[in-house]
């Protein structure tokens, strides 16, 4: 009987509905756009232009474990199993900005220390966009499958270096403080492909896992977000009514 129920236990896609729940509670948490989550934004920024300027994979990779865009975009694909928009509208905008401020400090940095001639860090052929397609389509279900299956969380530091989603966006701003706009795009094809591959990824692992039936769980997060939100801007409309008398 203890032997059944440890199989159950370890079977990949046996998720209690308390599971579920506290997997949503934990990702709405971890992706609302904090002061923490842009300052670690900014520090794998630097870290990771920094290592594509000196041509340092070691850098690299240490910037790429530091940067906090997975929760954003679990989020993103637990909007679409679950078939809700709202979650999908709010880590869609984060996200947005997320890769924005990558885009724009690799920019700045490349600007201000200069850029000498980096070495291809993606081969530009489709063979390896597509090879980055399905490395993120798997990274994106691991990735998943290992928040939701907490035994299984020490396999998240690898995903993060196996997806590559900072650096080909942290090159699209060095190859255009270049001015080199042909390659600034294939790396941010590059980028496409890896995201795309990373949300699908991750949607088939949601489905598998069965979250489609957190739809209830969502909704509340997704309305206790609004609210928050509501109130902020109310609290900051007072401030502004306040400083003006």
């Amino acid at each position: 009987m203890a032997n059944n129920e440890q199989e159950k236990k370890q079977q990949i896609l046996k998720v209690t509905k308390t599971d579920q729940r506290k997997t949503v509670d934990e990702l709405f948490a971890k992706s609302k756009p904090s002061s923490s989550y842009y300052t670690f934004l900014i520090l794998a920024t630097v870290i990771v232009a920094a290592g594509l300027l000196l041509e340092n994979a070691f850098i690299v990779i240490g910037g790429m474990l530091v940067a906090p865009v997975l929760t954003p975009i679990f989020v993103t694909a637990l909007g679409f199993a679950v078939g809700q928009g709202g979650p999908i509208k709010n880590a869609s905008s984060l996200l947005i900005k997320s890769f924005f401020i990558v885009v724009l400090g690799s920019f700045i940095l490349a600007l201000i220390f200069g850029i000498r001639e980096i070495g291809h860090a993606f081969e530009n052929t489709t063979r390896t966009a597509m090879l980055y397609f399905l490395v993120a389509v798997a990274a994106g279900m691991a990735a998943t499958f290992a928040w939701v299956k907490k035994e299984n969380a020490e396999v998240l530091p690898g995903v993060a270096i196996a997806v590559s989603l900072v650096p080909p966006l942290s090159l699209v701003g060095i190859r255009l403080a270049a001015f080199d706009i042909s390659l600034a795009r294939y790396y941010f094809v590059i980028f496409l492909f890896n995201l795309f591959g990373m949300l699908v990824g991750s949607l088939i692992a949601f489905t598998l896992l069965k979250f489609y039936k957190s739809e209830k769980d969502v909704k509340r997060e997704v309305k206790e977000l609004e609210d928050e939100t509501e109130k902020k801007k109310e609290e900051n409309l007072k401030k502004k009514i306040v400083e003006i008398k």
